[in-house]
């Protein structure tokens, strides 16, 4: 046993603390040492994370922003749909692919994907295929124009996707983001069909 003596008047007090107090002492500090300790670390990987992640993003923005330059005065047909390759220094670490491609759209005029009108009803002018107007007569004029419409749409519109790639903590990371292009100098053809 460990004993603090202290003299105070006259009188001789004995005061002190056992060697238990003394190793739980030292066990609460320890652990409220181990818990600022693990905070810190923590909070320094969600920083390094952070950083990483605006890299990423800085790199897939641009990424794209070369995919912009690359297509500027061609068309669609004129530029390789994928693509890929590695950072200069120093983000050497990373690497980026990107994919463009048609986006189709949905026939619209019949959702149900084959000619009979929805739901079973019956046509006015006694026509089994092609779209119903509010009466529900046949409009094959209305159908092709919204067929023309979507392909003029499909031809005319890409989706981009540029992903980064790279390897933390020995596995492979990735990050993709995509982007919407529309062609609005596309000739629009009213004899091409889908």
């Amino acid at each position: 046993m460990i004993f603090l003596r202290t003299k105070t008047g006259s009188a001789l007090d004995t005061q002190g603390f056992t060697l238990l107090e003394v190793m739980i002492a030292i066990g609460v500090l320890a652990i409220g040492i181990g818990a600022i300790l693990t905070a810190e670390n923590n909070s320094l990987d969600v920083t390094l994370r952070a950083k990483r992640m605006e890299t990423v993003a800085t790199l897939a923005k641009n990424t794209i922003i070369e995919a912009e330059r690359e297509l500027q005065g061609k068309t669609f047909e004129e530029v390789k749909e994928d693509s890929s390759g590695k950072f200069d220094a120093p983000y050497s670490d990373y690497s980026w692919t990107r994919k463009i491609k048609e986006i189709t759209f949905p026939n619209i005029m019949n959702p149900n994907g084959g000619g009979a009108n929805p739901a079973g009803a019956s046509s006015g002018s006694g026509s089994s295929s092609g779209s119903a107007d509010a009466s529900g007569t046949s409009n094959p004029g209305v159908e092709q124009v919204v067929k023309i419409a979507t392909n003029y749409l499909s031809k005319s519109s890409r989706e981009v996707t540029v992903t980064i790639l790279w390897t933390e903590k020995k596995e492979e990371q990735k990050f993709t983001v995509s982007q919407y292009w529309v062609d609005l100098n596309h000739e629009f053809n009213f004899s091409e069909t889908p």
